[in-house]
């Protein structure tokens, strides 16, 4: 739910605070406290109130919660003696006191709450919806899915296009939505939509080209193809639709269409399950390890399942460095391996060539993980997953701008991804290290906000306030970090964000 109030937009379901177009810095438990006055303007909230809902009823002395209630106070511009929008009743409590206007998630009135970088707007933007399976086939899910993969990844290599990646058009996969509203929540201006249907002897595919705003159908067309090698004929429906939708992509090279060569949909079964348990539980020791369990069982049915070992080998890296498997060096030997054999059995797969090329850069070896992942991007350029990793790649080596810049592109083309949070803390982490300071503590704020189970991002947040002398909420917000994983080490954040952050850290440790 979203709450606006004079110039701020607090958007309860993203937990981000603007002050116009501006991100607000906010820790979560004082965000929470807003909320919760901000849902219960209509009466004065007792002490008593706070503690229950904010801290679960937890014993918290007067003096925290008054320091909260303070820095609320400061978020939006209110103070004390003013006291224009938080009123203290003396012996009652407090209540928000701001005439606030209420509306659905994603309506601004006027304020915009996406912290992502706008949408360039002088260039056509367009997301392409997962095609719906019409048949009991299953086999053509497959079918369908490629059919969607393969034109997101032909309109992204044309100039001009912005194309929203897979995985946040995908999202709508298991949802009904209005186009309209997809297109403001994706901010694209045109979305692509489409079915198949099969029989015994043909494949039946209809695709549409809609105007997000007026939900206006700009072009449709309808192909029938005999069925047979399943691949070829992805091939070919893929090059029908594409020459039609939009003339301009008879240029681009159709020999990269992406393929995910599988040879059992138990196999891509398992993929997405692993994939599943990482959306559902974030990265930590359990669902690290369901994920690599499920892309083993997919490697054991499909030994030549190219995306699903460039994945294992990715969350191979980030468990060693993450210290989330109890054999780091085992993790680091895994990741290079693994990535090398998914290279090998598909080399023009982008996120293939993304996923490896992530893990190689993540275990050291960052000029030939540059390589893949610029490789990738070149296949794919709507390849979020690519962008993110390389300009993290390229911010550890020292190249601060090219790198954000890059990742912001990565975070802007999936605004619906589910690993947005995580990318969020590695931009933060980027712009501190550039010395963009204040960006940085608002980047480690949201994501701290937005996922309660993202430790690291509450190490960005203590290292980006410790940088600013604001020593007491440093101290709070590793605190916050160390609840979430009591193992917590600077040995564990040196090798993560490197010997500069402890560092800067080892005042505000305790």
């Amino acid at each position: 739910m979203l709450f606006s109030f004079e110039n701020f937009a607090l958007d309860n379901g993203r937990r981000e605070l603007r002050a116009r177009d501006i991100v607000v810095p906010i820790e979560p438990q004082v965000f929470d406290l807003l909320v919760y006055l901000i849902e219960n303007r209509d009466r004065v909230v007792s002490k008593d109130d706070l503690i229950a809902s904010v801290w679960g009823g937890r014993i918290v002395s007067d003096s925290t919660l008054d320091s909260r209630i303070n820095r609320a106070r400061k978020a939006i511009g209110d103070s004390g003696k003013e006291q224009r929008l938080i009123r203290t009743i003396a012996r009652k409590g407090i209540r928000f006191v701001g005439e606030v206007r209420q509306g659905a998630l994603g309506l601004t009135d006027g304020h915009n709450a996406d912290l992502l970088p706008a949408l360039i707007t002088d260039q056509p933007s367009i997301a392409v919806l997962p095609f719906e399976n019409l048949s009991e086939d299953r086999a053509l899910e497959l079918i369908a899915t490629g059919l969607a993969e393969d034109i997101i990844a032909l309109l992204a290599r044309v100039p001009g296009f912005f194309v929203i990646a897979r995985a946040s058009s995908f999202v709508y996969a298991q949802r009904a939505t209005e186009v309209r509203d997809v297109g403001a929540e994706l901010g694209v201006r045109y979305v692509v939509t489409g079915s198949a249907r099969s029989s015994e002897e043909h494949v039946r595919v209809a695709v549409q080209l809609i105007e997000a705003e007026n939900g206006n159908q700009l072009w449709a067309g309808r192909y029938e193809v005999a069925r047979g090698d399943t691949l070829e004929l992805q091939d070919e429906i893929a090059r029908r639709i594409m020459v039609e939708l939009e003339p301009a992509l008879t240029k681009a090279d159709f020999s990269v269409i992406r393929r995910r060569r599988i040879d059992s949909i138990d196999a891509w079964s398992h993929f997405r399950l692993a994939v599943g348990a990482l959306a559902l539980h974030g990265l930590n020791e359990h669902s690290i390890a369901e994920a690599t369990h499920q892309l083993r069982e997919a490697i054991a049915i499909d030994a030549n399942f190219a995306l699903a070992r460039a994945l294992f080998a990715l969350l191979s890296s980030f468990g060693a460095n993450l210290s989330l498997v109890e054999d780091a060096a085992a993790a680091v030997t895994q990741a290079r391996e693994e990535a090398a054999r998914a290279v090998n059995i598909d080399p023009n797969a982008s996120d293939v060539l993304g996923f490896a090329g992530c893990a190689i850069a993540d275990i050291g070896e960052k000029e030939r993980g540059l390589e893949l992942l610029r490789r990738a991007i070149e296949l794919d350029p709507s390849n979020a997953q690519a962008h993110v990793a390389l300009g993290a790649t390229l911010a550890r080596l020292g190249h601060f701008d090219e790198g954000i810049r890059s990742m912001q592109f990565g975070l802007r083309s999936s605004p619906k991804d589910f690993r947005l949070t995580f990318w969020r803390m590695i931009l933060a982490d980027a712009l501190g290290r550039a010395g963009r300071i204040e960006e940085a503590l608002a980047e480690a704020s949201a994501a701290s906000r937005r996922d309660g189970r993202l430790y690291g991002a509450r190490v960005v947040l203590a290292w980006m306030l410790a940088k600013l002398n604001r020593t007491e909420e440093a101290r709070e917000a590793l605190a916050e970090a160390r609840a979430i994983r009591p193992a917590l080490s600077l040995e564990e954040i040196r090798r993560f964000f490197g010997r500069r952050a402890v560092a800067e850290l080892q005042s505000v440790w305790e």
